[in-house]
């Protein structure tokens, strides 16, 4: 569903070899402001709430790039989000080697390559929603790698294509519910595969990390002095899983600690100019039971119509559970849910996109009970510089 100034917005805020070879500091940037309401506090969509909400999705960046010698580049970029705060990071910060035409080598801080559009994740303006499905796009917390990667261009068979590979290390903190755990990613690797043709369009791929978590069953205190499975499924954060899964004889299940954790990929595309349509499967593994497995996709198309465009989204994810003692415990934290995306997009002058967004949101389950449905409403207006 890639607006169709996509390969635009490509060109001028994706960073490395792309760079035109130039002795000029190159600064492009990008501004998302979004409002929301939610109709309903019984569901949870992304941080929004019953209110109208202008900070969840609204962020700011800005990408400096200084072409160093005729084949190495710098790139730095510096994102502040309104669901932090407006802290200011660097989301990227690398060094690009171009070996040769088609051979790019890159190491620093660099966006892991876990989605279709991951590469531009956070612009806006280069996708029709106000913001991915979180369904499907759920591992904010993950984005980032330190390390390298190397990616090789290619054609054959009447094909263009690339292939991605790299490794790297990171550690960071993330959120579930009101509950904040550190986590560290070791050996973090991965391959991706890009093909097009004509207007069709396909990518996989394959990521692994050894995971450190850092929930500590002792801060939840001894459910039992002699406990039953009734006694220590009734738990819904991850000190109280990893406490119940030891009382309950399966201790080490509950633990993360270089547990390998696995993530696999898959999209196709289609975009003839005027109408599009993107297909996306993802799925999540983990060795320790801490976090339940999970797998989400997402069917989306657009048409458009002049300077505006129309878009439709399905998309829906489940968890996976273990069987047995294992999978009661982790039937405390089971999620199950869908939603359906209307919106319409106007590019009402270059660079600039005004977008409406209705979500219709389904939560079959919550915590392992059934959850509610409402509706979420959104404005933005999506900006390239």
């Amino acid at each position: 569903m890639l607006s169709r100034k996509t390969p635009l917005v490509a060109a001028v805020l994706l960073a490395g070899s792309q760079m035109a070879h130039s002795d000029d500091l190159m600064i492009n940037g990008f501004l998302n402001v979004n409002a929301g309401h939610q109709s309903t506090n019984d569901i949870s969509i992304s941080g929004y709430d019953d209110g109208v909400n202008f900070d969840v999705d609204t962020k700011l960046g800005l990408q400096i790039g200084k072409q160093v010698n005729e084949s190495t580049s710098a790139t730095v970029q510096l994102v502040a989000r309104g669901a932090d705060d407006y802290d200011t990071e660097a989301a990227w910060a690398y060094v690009t080697y171009s070996a040769d035409e088609n051979t790019d080598i890159r190491m620093g801080r660099l966006r892991t390559p876990f989605f279709y559009y991951s590469d531009f994740l956070e612009v806006g303006y280069a996708y029709n929603w106000i913001a991915p499905p979180t369904t499907v796009y759920r591992l904010n917390a993950f984005s980032s790698v330190s390390g390298i990667d190397l990616t090789r261009r290619f054609s054959a068979a009447g094909m263009d294509g690339a292939i991605q590979v790299y490794a790297g290390r990171y550690a960071d903190q993330f959120a579930i519910g009101d509950d904040v755990y550190n986590f560290e990613l070791r050996r973090a690797a991965g391959a991706v595969l890009t093909l097009s043709k004509g207007d069709f369009g396909a990518r996989l791929s394959y990521h692994q990390a050894d995971l450190t978590l850092d929930a500590n069953p002792t801060a939840a205190g001894i459910v039992a002095a002699e406990p039953t499975l009734a006694d220590v499924i009734d738990v819904r954060d991850l000190d109280l899983l990893a406490a119940a899964g030891a009382q309950a004889g399966e201790g080490d299940a509950f633990s993360a600690d270089e547990d390998k954790s696995k993530f696999y990929q898959a999209s196709l595309s289609y975009d003839n100019g005027s109408t599009a349509v993107v297909a996306e499967w993802t799925a999540l593994e983990h060795e320790t039971a801490l976090l339940n497995d999970d797998m989400g996709y997402l069917i989306t198309a657009a048409q458009r119509m002049g300077d505006a465009t129309l878009h439709l989204t399905y998309t829906a994810s489940e968890d996976e559970l273990e069987s047995g003692t294992i999978g009661q415990i982790q039937g405390n934290n089971e999620s199950k849910e869908t939603s359906i995306i209307v919106g319409v997009r106007y590019d009402y002058d270059a660079s600039a996109a005004l977008k409406f967004d209705i979500t219709h949101h389904d939560e079959e389950l919550v915590q392992g009970t059934k959850g509610e449905s409402g509706l979420l409403y959104n404005v933005g207006l999506s900006l390239v510089f």
